[in-house]
């Protein structure tokens, strides 16, 4: 299992959803990234402090933006010619994909719905995310998705 935590940035004006769908609409800022294994240690695999955004739209879009800092740089300005070295610690140290969300109100769960997508597998895909936290500027926690397969994370 995987746990994210995000704080908010923004929030969304006029939302048109309610209940928990409404609660989730905003910009928020990753704080921790974290592996969870039964049975052995949690890992940070992006570190201590790792960088990104969760973006819920009140039209149903997520956007989800992990990143490790201190990735290195191409040698190269032009970023269509970079190592093969490169590009892997690039990509290892990310995780981006956007597209859909749909919210079951009654479950408190969300599925996201990626059409774009850093890891091809993951476009068009079903992402069920279980019930987890996001916690709010003022440390209340909301109800937000868990999720429980390798190639997701949770936010």
């Amino acid at each position: 299992m995987n746990t994210v935590t995000y704080t908010p940035q923004s929030e969304a004006s006029g939302r048109e959803q309610s209940g928990y769908a409404n609660r989730l609409v905003g910009v928020w800022r990753l704080v921790t990234y974290i592996d969870e294994h039964e049975g052995s240690d949690d890992t940070q695999p992006f570190g201590p402090n790792p960088q990104g955004f969760l973006v819920y739209t009140a039209d149903g879009f997520v956007s989800a933006q992990l990143m490790k800092p201190g990735r290195p740089v191409f040698h190269s300005s032009d970023w269509h010619h970079g190592t093969s070295r490169e590009y892997q610690a690039a990509g290892s140290g990310y995780i981006a994909y956007c597209g859909t969300y749909e919210v079951d109100e009654e479950k408190a769960t969300v599925t996201h719905i990626p059409s774009v997508s850093l890891l091809p597998k993951l476009i068009d895909g079903r992402q069920h995310l279980l019930r987890g936290t996001l916690k709010t500027s003022n440390e209340s926690e909301v109800p937000a998705p868990r999720s429980r397969c390798g190639l997701c994370r949770t936010f």
